[in-house]
Order: C-alpha cells, then structure tokens, then sequence
C-alpha cells in the first residue's frame, strides 16, 4: 500500500495504528483493526487503510489536510511493481491477451474529481512512460468517456478508458459489472482483457495526442513496470470523501487456445 502524501499529524509523516470502525466507510471490517489499520490519526472519520487476509481498503477524508493547496489529491493505494530487468512484455507475441480481474465495493464518494481507475503502467522505447487505465467509478460523472493525458508529476501519458462503454481499448468479460457513477456496497466483480491490437490502437490515439513523444506504436516493445488501483480525489475547495475495500485482484497474460 503506499500514500501519496505525508501524514501531517506525524513527526514521521508516516500512518499510526487506528481502531476505529473503519469498515462502515469502506464495506470492509477487519477482524483485529489495531493490526490491520493505519491512519492519520486514532480517531474515527481519519483518512485509513486496510490491510487482512487479501483484502485491502482505504478511506480517504479531505479535512485530514485542511491547508492543503487547491487541486490537492489524496491517495492510499495497492501497488505492486516488478523488479528491473523481470518486467513482462505483455505483448511480445501478436495474439497476447492481458486479463484482469477483481471484486471490488465503493461505499463512500463525495466529491465531483473523485474516481478509482486500474492503472497498468507501461515502459518503452526512449523511455517514455504510459499510463493504462481501466476506470471503475466516477463519482457522479453523467458522461464518462475515453480520455488522454499527460501527468507531469510522474512524467506519464495516460488513457483512460471506462469498462464497458467502449471495446476499442479494452473488452468487458461476460459477467463483469460495467464502470459505475454512483457509491454501493457489496462486492461487485470486473473483468476484462486487452489485446495486442487493443494496445496498439492505444499507442496510436496516444501518439496523435502527443505527436513527437509516443515514437513507437509496437505493442511488443512496451514493458510492464507495475499495477495500482488508482484510487483518489482531488479536492478544495469543497471538500471530498472516498471509501473503497478490493479483493482477489488478479492480472495475467494467456494466448488463445492455450
């Protein structure tokens, strides 16, 4: 799990164990909080993550960071990153599916920047770093649509494209639950896969985007560096809140007929 920004109730500016029923804003109640949670504060309503068993959560509240700049963002998130040299090339032969798949509940939204996106974050050619993001919610979006842009706080070029609107970067699995706009609890399952020719018409609308920065459009040369939910706000100057827990989320890449 990492956090975006440093607790500002900490000298450390790390999380402190909390005991409060933090499971009333993400959907997830762990067995033994005082091992399980950590927040900005021993108190209930504090910004928390949740760790037990495979499942994760967080609950993020704005008023944790009262002074915080406009377009602050709050983030605690699952992360998982392959060391140099082992990243995969999901992509490498021309009839690679990338699959993924998870359970997942959102209680707890308020806030007109507040969403959970999965993001695959791709290396390639000359460096260039990009973004691939299946999105999950958005709270209160009446329009969802497929979106590019540029992060310059991690130097990175993302897609976003809502599961389920649109197959032309990304498949709904039959069964999967289709990107939402509003908060529910209970566990709701997503799946989906990308091809090889879904990643490079990815590439492509990329490369139009930012003429002169995605160079290659090979879907074989780009790696796969790591995996996180990206799950946050962006807040002030109304405040915002973002309850969320996940479980079983798997990723992996398989060949047709194999």
């Amino acid at each position: 799990m990492i956090l975006w920004q440093p607790n500002p109730s900490s000298p450390s500016g790390l999380l402190v164990p909390t005991t409060w029923d933090a499971g009333a804003r993400t959907g997830f109640a762990p067995t033994s909080p005082v091992s399980t949670q950590l927040g900005f504060q021993n108190q209930p309503g504090t910004s928390t993550a949740q760790m037990e068993d495979g499942i994760v959560g967080a609950y993020l509240n704005s008023a944790d960071l009262p002074r915080a700049p406009t377009g602050q963002k709050m983030m605690i998130t699952p992360q998982y990153l392959w060391s140099a040299g082992n990243e995969p090339a999901p992509f490498a032969s021309s009839t690679s599916v990338l699959n993924a798949q998870m359970d997942l509940q959102i209680p707890t939204a308020m806030g007109n920047s507040t969403y959970v996106t999965t993001d695959f974050l791709f290396e390639g050619p000359n460096g260039v770093r990009i973004s691939y993001g299946v999105k999950l919610f958005n709270n209160g979006s009446v329009d969802p649509v497929i979106g590019g842009d540029y992060n310059a706080d991690s130097n990175v070029y993302e897609l976003n494209s809502p599961l389920g609107l649109d197959q032309q970067f990304v498949t709904l699995a039959p069964g999967s639950a289709t990107a939402s706009t509003s908060p529910w609890t209970g566990w709701r399952h997503f799946q989906w896969t990308v091809s090889r020719v879904q990643f490079a018409a990815a590439l492509k609308y990329l490369s139009a985007e930012h003429p002169g920065i995605i160079q290659s459009t090979d879907a074989s040369k780009y790696l796969l560096a790591e995996v996180h939910l990206n799950a946050e706000f962006h807040f002030q100057p109304a405040a915002a809140e973002l309850g969320w827990s996940m479980r079983g989320w798997q990723v992996s890449v398989t060949e047709p007929g194999n």
